[in-house]
């Protein structure tokens, strides 16, 4: 058996099957969660390319042809996933097929190998632009189907009745999106982006007294007192046990300075410090970036760089940022800025300040860009909670376009036709 039909049949099995199986997860569950299938791919890949430049009669054009597919997968990869066209399942689906499958199997003849005189053609003619464009031109039918189903829902009743949003706004939505209802969003299986937010209280002053509940959203300032509870988001700041902030002195533009300081000194890296100008405050936490949970500094003081999941008490004065949900109880002084929602009940509380935001509604919001699955999952909650709050029956989301699954059908299309623009264009 000749090596040509043993890469004829490797090759585009492995591919097909390993396609299949992503395209299957990423529509499921909106992520391929086993990745292993991309390290097998990669693999498999290595050592069928390096029998096939060993096998070519030329092996300097074979060698040629792999390097010209495995760097414009890389690089296209990396720029779309960039400039957020798509999450990171895409970017290492087209990695691993730019190494597993570089050119085409069913054509390829390993005798005689010719490149193109123009190197645009060739480039046109590899396999990531060949696969890239056929999945394209499939995908040109993705919004088609979206448009039919919103017109048909345009004729019952008002598609933004209960939205606000500009003009382009509710033409993305259209094209890309639909209505749910809100009764029928699993929050175990939120394989999908909402395309609406709650408009944020704002509240800026100072609270004395006790509160339990659920807050959502983020606060900026200075906190003295303890949280017991779940806190998920992101902690940033520095709690000292002894020696607190005097509340009477304080006013509320300092107290935000100094948090806003804290924070962005925090968010540095002591490789992008500038001794020059860099702060006293940041020279103080110098070399104590590490993101863990709690970094001892001084016997009274302790830094808090999280993002995730934290279910520890926060105890003393608290200066700093604390963004996501937090849900229990809160008792003691705080003062600075709070953006967000809530509910619950104080049994002693008093507030001193203003709201910049009194009247709440829910408008569109079209995100550019891709954000992490744990930033995303996070804003879901919040959406969603929100949602049943409000009692709200009906909103916008987005699957998102099933790149994977969109792969596989075009590297169908690439092992009958080729690349179908060369193919239309007679190219």
């Amino acid at each position: 058996m000749s090596f040509e039909l043993v890469y004829s049949i490797i090759v585009p099995t492995v591919t097909l099957a390993a396609l299949l199986y992503a395209g299957i997860e990423d529509i499921l569950h909106r992520e391929v969660r086993r990745e292993i299938v991309w390290v097998l791919m990669v693999i498999i890949g290595l050592v069928m390319d390096t029998l096939y430049v060993i096998n070519a009669e030329d092996q300097n054009n074979a060698l040629l042809l792999i390097l010209i597919t495995v760097v414009l997968g890389f690089l296209i990869g990396f720029i779309l996933f960039y400039l957020g066209v798509w999450g990171g399942a895409d970017t290492k689906a087209l990695w691993a097929l730019s190494i597993l499958t570089p050119v085409n199997p069913l054509t390829t003849n390993l005798v005689n190998i010719n490149l193109p005189d123009l190197l645009i053609i060739n480039i046109i003619d590899s396999m990531v632009f060949s696969l890239l464009l056929n999945a394209g031109l499939i995908a040109i039918f993705y919004p088609l189907i979206l448009m039919v189903v919103n017109a048909i829902s345009a004729s019952k009743e008002s598609l933004f009745n209960e939205v606000r949003g500009t003009a382009s706004q509710k033409i993305r939505c259209f094209f890309f999106g639909y209505k749910k209802p809100v009764s029928k969003i699993n929050e175990k299986k939120l394989h999908f982006d909402f395309l609406e937010e709650f408009t944020d209280k704002e509240f800026s002053g100072n609270f004395e007294g006790n509160f339990e509940g659920r807050l959502d959203g983020k606060f900026l300032g200075i906190f003295d007192g303890e949280l017991i509870g779940e806190f998920t988001g992101k902690v940033i700041g520095v709690i000292q046990l002894a020696d607190t902030e005097n509340f009477e002195k304080l006013t509320l533009e300092n107290a935000i300075t100094k948090a806003e300081r804290l924070t962005k000194a925090l968010e540095l890296r002591k490789d992008d410090d500038d001794d020059e100008t860099v702060t006293a405050l940041l020279m103080k936490y110098r070399g104590t970036f590490e993101e863990t949970e709690e970094v001892a500094l001084e016997p009274n003081e302790y830094l808090i760089n999280i993002d995730g999941r934290y279910t520890h008490p926060i105890k003393g004065c608290f200066i700093g940022t604390l963004e996501g949900i937090f849900e229990g109880q809160l008792s003691g002084k705080m003062i600075g800025k709070l953006a967000g929602d809530f509910e619950g009940q104080s049994s002693k509380g008093k507030m001193n300040g203003n709201t910049t935001k009194n009247s709440q509604d829910w408008q569109l919001k079209i995100r550019m860009g891709l954000d992490e699955d744990d930033v995303m999952e996070q804003r879901q909650l919040r959406t969603l909670w929100q949602l049943r709050k409000q009692h709200k029956k009906s909103v916008w989301v987005t699957p998102g376009i099933p790149f994977v699954s969109l792969m596989f059908l075009g590297y169908i299309q690439y092992l009958l036709y080729g690349n179908i623009a060369l193919l239309l264009f007679n190219l």
